[in-house]
Formats: structure tokens, C-alpha cells, sequence
């Protein structure tokens, strides 16, 4: 069997780039290991309304709108930010996978499920693919590779591309839990909370919430976080019970390649996740439309060389390059803060000054635009300064 294209993962990513594909009216294949699509969870499920909107999904889907967040710094200080307007939805994460993966059968694409994809061969006149499903074993052809396998990309470590530069690894859970304000997330910050990330509750209804925690940083064990959170916090968990059990990784920086001779990454694999929250749903769907674009082109130019895919990674920089550069430098920033300057960091933006700037400018697509402007908070302030003044000396030696 021979493919135009051979998408090995079935999430977002990889069944959005797939359907764009067969649009086009290529003959696109999409290889998932799980049996059942959007199965494990993986993700918190709070999405923008930019990214609804970008992956046309209906309303039906949305379980809950978010209108603030209460910020618990590691001291116990609080920052309570609420709006009037939608902040962010809490969406049925499963049932928004499925969704694209039917509409990228609907457009022509032919899923797989439970099917184990791995790269046998690369040539310059394609690829050859070893599917393993159900104890049998089959080797399709095709003129081009797209790896959306996520963080552990085998796609990824096949074609050489540089590592992410860090990977934050989640422990979560769906649980049942009284939410007092069903509007509004919690967030968790301190080194002895979550090293290197930040804790979350995300409401689902009055009853029912997603809970998590990341951490990055050899040798952390995030169930251990987890746990620790929960026990640091008995008044808010008083009486969780867990559900189900999530969790999963995520890969951070910007890859100085994410292509290579007919072979192509998206998603996940192609480190198209958000420094500062983790995100990838919005990033995701972005970089799939790119892909999408250049992979039409180089199969109907019959031009599949490293050169003519280098254009996908033009244009992912050109679209999201400075804003990852931006988050990971703020990212950085905060690394080096300690417990007690979270603290008075908390303290200062509660000011209304700063509640009205945080409420005028969070966006969770784009965090930086919010970090950019929390700059000039005083206690914040020396420490950008300082990695500014770094950065100029670097240059210069």
C-alpha cells in the first residue's frame, strides 16, 4: 500500500494536519497506538476561545467558563484576579479529539487505531512504515512522514532534530470535589510546591474539577508533588475523591528543526507547546495548518527535499518565534525566583493597578504579552533588568 502521507499520532495535531491534506484530496493515513482516540487523557482541557474557534468546534463541548484565577504563592499570600468576561472554557477533552479525528475521516483521511507505527526505512523515494496491530504486521510506503508522537517523538529522534530544552512531567487526576466558585482556577506556586511549574485546580461544575501538578528537574517525582500539594492545602481538597488518573509531558523550547527530507513534525514532537503554561492545543492546531500548507506543496511540486520543507520552519518562526523566545526568557526569569520573592510578588499585584493590567492583558495563547507588561512590577523588575543587562554582555563577548 502507498501513501502521500502517513501521519504517525492521533491527536489534535496530527488528525488536523491530516484532514487539511486530504482536503487537498492526497491520500493521507493516520497511525494511532491507542485503541480509542482522545484516550488517555493528557491534557487539563482549558482552552481559549481563539482555539474553539480555530478548530470549529461546537458549543456543546464546552463543560464550564473560567472567569479568574486565585494565585497561592508558597507563604499562603493569595491573588484573586476575576472577570466579567470569558477567560478561558473547560472543555470535554476526549469528545474534542474525536471530533477531529471524524472530521479528518470525513475529509478523505483513513484512521487507525490501536495500531503500533514505526519507522523501518527512509530513502530519498520515501519512507517505508511498520504498522503492528492485533499480532499482525504490515509495511506501507510513503512520499512523506509527518511525526505527530508526541514528546518522545521516535519520528523526532529518527531525523536527528534537536532536544527540547527542558521537559516538564505532569501527575493529574479527575476528581470529584466541592467548587465553591466554579468560575475560577486555582494556581500553585513555590519551589517546595511544584519546582519549576505551578499546581492547578480547574473546575469542571460544582462537584467535579481537574486537578495536577508539573514539575521539571532530574529526579522529581511529581505524584510525590501531587500528594504534597493536596496535604499543604486540606481546606480546598477536604474530601477528594479521584476519578481517574491523567498526566503526561511536556516538551519546552523552540526547535531549531523541526523537518528533514521527506519527513515533517507537528504538535508536541515539534516542541509546539507554550513555555510558561504548557499548552498546546492552540500551538498545536497553528503549526498543523503550516505543515498542512507545505506538505501540499512539496507533493504537488514532487519537491520533497529537506530545502523545500526548510519553509515550514520559516514560517512556524515567522508565526510563533518570538513569542516562545519571549516566554522561555520570562520562563528563565522565573526559575531563579525564590519562595519568599513569590511571595511579595503576590502582594505587590494585588494592588488594583496591577489586578487591572493582569485582567486587561491574560491571554492564555499568548502569556508573554501579560509577562511583558508584569515587568515592571518593582520586585519583578531588578531580576528582568539584570537577565537584560546579561543578555547585552553575552552579545557582546
Amino acid at each position: 500500500m502507498n501513501y502521500d502521507a502517513i501521519v504517525i499520532g492521533g491527536g489534535p495535531a496530527g488528525c488536523e494536519t491530516a484532514r487539511l491534506m486530504a482536503k487537498k484530496g492526497y491520500q493521507v493515513m493516520v497511525a494511532e497506538e491507542h485503541r480509542k482516540i482522545g484516550e488517555p487523557i493528557q491534557c487539563a482541557g482549558l482552552v481559549s476561545r481563539r482555539t474553539l474557534q480555530a478548530a470549529a468546534i461546537p458549543a456543546g463541548l464546552i463543560m464550564n467558563q473560567i472567569n479568574g484565577a486565585f494565585v497561592h504563592s508558597p507563604g499562603g499570600e493569595v491573588l484573586s484576579i476575576k472577570d466579567k468576561e470569558a477567560y478561558a472554557f473547560v472543555i470535554d477533552r476526549s469528545e474534542f479529539d474525536r471530533k477531529l479525528s471524524k472530521r479528518a475521516q470525513a475529509a478523505g483521511a483513513e484512521i487507525l487505531t490501536g495500531c503500533r507505527a514505526s519507522v523501518s526505512g527512509l530513502s530519498p523515494e520515501g519512507a517505508r512504515v511498520r504498522l503492528r496491530s492485533g499480532g499482525t504486521e504490515t509495511t506501507v510506503r510513503t512520499r512523506l512522514l509527518i511525526g505527530a508522537d508526541g514528546a518522545n517523538s521516535q519520528v523526532a529522534r529518527r531525523i536527528n532534530a534537536p532536544a527540547a530544552d527542558g521537559v516538564v512531567a505532569m501527575c493529574a487526576a479527575e476528581v470529584e470535589l466541592k467548587c465553591r466558585e466554579k468560575e475560577m482556577v486555582h494556581i500553585f506556586l513555590g519551589r517546595g510546591i511544584a519546582p519549576g511549574w505551578f499546581g492547578w485546580v480547574i473546575p469542571v461544575d460544582e462537584t467535579r474539577a481537574r486537578v495536577g501538578i508539573g514539575v521539571s528537574g532530574r529526579g522529581k517525582n511529581p505524584a510525590y508533588y501531587f500528594q504534597h500539594m493536596v496535604d499543604t492545602w486540606p481546606g480546598l481538597f477536604q474530601g477528594m475523591k479521584i476519578i481517574r488518573n491523567t498526566g503526561g509531558a511536556v516538551p519546552i523550547g523552540l526547535l531549531s528543526r523541526i523537518y528533514a527530507e521527506r519527513t515533517m513534525l507537528v504538535g508536541d514532537a515539534a516542541c509546539q507547546t507554550k513555555p510558561i503554561s504548557g499548552g498546546g492545543l492552540y500551538l498545536g492546531l497553528l503549526g498543523a495548518g503550516l505543515c498542512a500548507k507545505v506538505a501540499v506543496q512539496a507533493l504537488s511540486q514532487g519537491n520533497l527535499s529537506a530545502e523545500f520543507l526548510a519553509e515550514y520552519q520559516r514560517l512556524w518562526e515567522k508565526e510563533m518565534g518570538d513569542e516562545i523566545q519571549a516566554a522561555l526568557g520570562y520562563r528563565k526569569i522565573f526559575l531563579t525566583m525564590s519562595d519568599r520573592e513569590m511571595d511579595t510578588l503576590i502582594r505587590f499585584f494585588r494592588h488594583p493597578l496591577w489586578q487591572g493590567i493582569i485582567s486587561r492583558y491574560g491571554d492564555i495563547d499568548y502569556p508573554s504579552r501579560l509577562a511583558g507588561r508584569l515587568s515592571f512590577a518593582g520586585p519583578w523588575a531588578e531580576k528582568f533588568l539584570r537577565a537584560g543587562l546579561k543578555k547585552v554582555l553575552d552579545l557582546c563577548q
